[in-house]
């Protein structure tokens, strides 16, 4: 029995030097984390900390943050706070086209006609009975082309990038 209970005493020693060893390495460990994060942070604290407190920056937060709409519950209160809408100013044909329609057009993408093509154009013009039949397929949209080229064009904006279209392929569109 006592070769029986000199192997246990061997297992038990060579455990607890594993026990040892485990904690050893884990201590290490979390002293290694737990410094890291100490430098870390100090390290955050030291970059540029009159950031916060510029009053132009929490200007710009505040505007940044500030509610989109406003929740009024008096009449005269919804009139004064309506502002009148800012006159845009109208674009021309060319400048229509070149913003909406030349990303398809000029390439022509999924078959639309291309910008120079003017047997294309001609023949278009011909099928829809003239300028106002154009338009109209403009506006309601055609093969690949969602109505009025998938913006917020007007009936009258639409028009003009039409003749716009039709004029940068040598076509008198009026």
């Amino acid at each position: 029995m006592s070769n029986k209970a000199a192997t246990v005493d061997e297992n038990v020693k060579v455990d607890h030097a594993h026990d040892n060893v485990f904690f050893t390495v884990f201590s290490l460990v979390l002293g290694f984390l737990i410094t890291l994060t100490l430098v870390i942070v100090a390290i955050a604290n030291t970059i540029d900390p009159e950031k916060a407190e510029d009053p132009m920056r929490a200007q710009q937060i505040a505007e940044r943050i500030a509610p989109v709409g406003q929740v009024y519950t008096d009449a005269s209160q919804m009139q004064a706070a309506a502002a009148p809408a800012a006159e845009v100013a109208e674009k021309s044909g060319a400048e229509i086209v070149t913003a909406s329609c030349s990303g398809c057009h000029l390439a022509g993408v999924m078959n639309a006609p291309k910008m120079d093509a003017k047997a294309d154009w001609e023949a278009r013009l011909a099928a829809n009975g003239g300028l106002d039949g154009l338009v109209s397929s403009a506006i309601k949209g055609k093969n690949g082309m969602p109505p009025r080229g998938g913006t917020a064009l007007s009936d009258e904006e639409i028009r003009r990038s039409v003749v716009a279209i039709l004029e940068g392929a040598g076509i008198s569109a009026e």
